[in-house]
């Protein structure tokens, strides 16, 4: 295993302060170099609103403001050289973190804090497209906050204004790096999603390559790079098919892809002049990629080029090892000030009002379900038994289903704030219910939506959104794992990464258990030597069974089927195929009208986890 030269130093060093006051301070670890090019890129992807860094985590503990010194440092680093440096961001900025989930409306600080970043290139994600006011409001504040380097290549939107159907935002650009005079053509895709509120419109990907505009960019002959950002998967059918298309015309131009979605750190060859690159989670990752070897006008170029890759942990000890500066030369005035900002909302949405305390850790993946420390399992048997109750059929039971997707983020023992919250459960849908339901055909609902692969092949050709019912990173699991034998741990590689374990009291073990990433290139890509920890698949849904007030030991005959709306598509097919007749558009009615799992969570919360004085 080769570490840094520096390591010893790293170890000797002067602990690093996080910005956040309530943040954690990062853990010194082994790290790895970098290694420059002469164009390299910072990426992020799937922040979430995570702008704040992850305050219970030390290896992920900088902010935004952290960030935004970090890249200005390395950009200086690469101007000393005579190199180029871009910064990438693809996407799902937003819901998951009480930053932007919990103003309203929605996302009024973090638009601000987002864009002190300079960013040369950003594309949509998913989330930015499920709701008309969402999309909106990236149409008219985060477009126009990064004019000219935000694409949307294959989404349009009605201009709330003149209600025609627009562009989201350029479909491409063609631009010259500053230093090394690389011209770039460079793309914004999002794959082919289909849960988009109907003010947007997003052309699959397989079609937006064959229109004219696309064609013609990629017969454009004086092009050193092809670059691709995208809310992707880099292993998916959109890119390969993005990909062929470029080598159809270009066979032998340098392509890059940054992709996201997947919420895992992964990097994928595609040949030997085309690779791709995606930067994990929630500001748990800062990717970095160089490429050296590169044809310029200038400088034409006959070699293969070269393409890097390393996963930087988003901490202070990170930064400073790889800027080559440390607590007191590290901050700049606009990083500081971003931080200030960040302070500032955080304190101004009361993010630290604490809710309650948890006694101990649950956790999505790296707990077995069903068992005592999985987040799921307490959803099962505690907090859905206890929340779902509708005042007009309160003398009703109930079977509760929710997806495992619905929840976003481990919960860690000791205090739960208002941040904890939306961080945990940020979405705002609702419950929905039919009466009366047969109890042994409820049963079979959650069975179907868990085992039968046609439930989700015909909601697709229906038109249903999709998304996954699971947490993202599961989807990067192969697809033929049944679930009854995925209860085995896995050993975290790239395709199967899982969140770092909360560190606390005096004891620093040698590594840190954390991202361990096995990837295309190779087991070396991340910047921090971890320990590796595990990962546990849990299925698409569960089920929690609300009694009656005058319920016995006895099986109830009915039950009111109740749902979380999001996942309406599918349990509509699954309750065919489980062989319940009824129309859901005409049959299924609002279940605790004003409530949403993330409210539910809290009443919850409030009444059963008090602080001990």
């Amino acid at each position: 295993m080769f570490y840094s030269s520096s390591i010893l130093l790293s170890y000797l060093a002067t602990a690093a302060l996080a910005s956040q006051p309530s943040a954690s301070d990062p853990i010194p670890a082994p790290l790895r170099d970098l290694k420059w090019g002469q164009l390299n890129f910072l990426h992020t992807t799937d922040t979430h609103g995570w702008l704040a860094g992850h305050l219970q985590e030390p290896s992920y503990s900088a902010d935004w403001g952290d960030y935004v010194s970090f890249a200005t440092h390395m950009r200086e680093k690469a101007e000393a050289q005579g190199w180029d440096l871009l910064v990438i961001d693809t996407g799902d900025r937003v819901e998951g973190n009480g930053l932007y989930d919990s103003s309203e409306p929605k996302g009024i600080y973090t638009a601000e804090i987002l864009k002190q970043q300079h960013i040369d290139l950003l594309s949509s994600g998913n989330h930015e497209l499920y709701k008309q006011n969402t999309s909106e409001a990236e149409f008219l504040t985060t477009v126009p906050n990064f004019r000219g380097n935000y694409l949307a290549s294959n989404i349009d939107i009605y201009d709330p204004q003149t209600q025609q159907l627009v562009p989201l935002a350029p479909r491409y650009k063609k631009f010259t790096t500053k230093n090394q005079g690389i011209r770039i053509v460079a793309f914004g895709f999002l794959f082919d999603f289909t849960g988009n509120a109907n003010n947007t419109v997003v052309q699959p990907v397989e079609e937006t390559i064959k229109e004219d505009w696309f064609q013609e960019a990629i017969r454009d002959k004086e092009v050193d790079l092809f670059l691709v950002a995208g809310h992707v998967p880099v292993r998916s059918k959109e890119y390969l098919a993005i990909f062929k298309e470029i080598r159809n015309i270009r066979w032998d131009t340098p392509i890059q892809f940054f992709g996201g979605h997947w919420h895992i750190r992964d990097y994928v060859k595609y040949d030997t002049q085309a690779y791709g690159l995606a930067s994990g989670r929630f500001m748990e990752t800062v990717g970095f990629m160089s490429i050296d070897g590169l044809s310029t006008a200038a400088n034409p170029s006959p070699k293969t080029p070269s393409f890097n890759r390393k996963y930087i942990d988003n901490n202070l000890f990170s930064y400073y090892h790889h800027t080559g500066l440390n607590a007191d030369t590290f901050p700049t005035a606009h990083g500081q000030n971003v931080s200030s900002l960040i302070e500032k909302s955080r304190r101004a949405l009361h993010l630290d009002l604490v809710h309650g305390c948890a006694p101990k850790d649950l956790w999505m993946t790296r707990a077995k379900y069903p068992s005592e420390d999985s987040i799921y399992s307490w959803l099962e048997k505690e907090v859905l038994p206890g929340s779902v109750h509708d005042a007009s059929r309160a003398d009703k039971p109930a079977l509760a289903i929710i997806n495992t997707g619905a929840i976003r983020f481990d919960i860690f023992k000791g205090q739960f704030t208002q941040d904890d919250l939306y961080i945990v459960s940020p979405f705002t849908s609702g419950f929905r219910y039919v009466k009366d339901v047969p109890y042994s055909v409820a049963q079979k609902v959650v069975e179907v939506l868990n085992k039968q692969p046609q439930v989700f092949t015909e909601a697709s050709s229906s038109g249903a959104q999709r998304v996954p019912l699971t947490p993202p990173e599961q989807l990067a699991f192969p697809r033929d794992v049944e679930y009854e034998d995925s209860n085995a741990a896995a050993s975290i590689d790239l395709r199967k990464a899982a969140p770092q374990v909360p560190l606390s009291g005096d004891s620093k073990p040698e590594l840190v258990p954390g991202y361990t990433t096995h990837d295309d290139a190779g087991n070396d890509g991340d910047d921090t030597v971890h320990s590796p920890i595990s990962f546990y698949r849990v299925p698409n849904c569960i089920q929690a069974f609300v009694p009656g007030p005058s319920e016995g030991s006895s099986e109830p005959e009915t039950v009111d089927l109740v749902y979380i709306d999001f996942i309406e598509p599918y349990v509509t097919i699954a309750a065919k195929f489980a062989g319940l007749d009824v129309d859901f558009q005409k049959d299924a009615e609002v279940y605790m009208p004003g409530e949403t799992l993330t409210s539910t969570l809290l009443r919850w919360v409030q009444k059963n986890w008090e602080c001990e004085q």
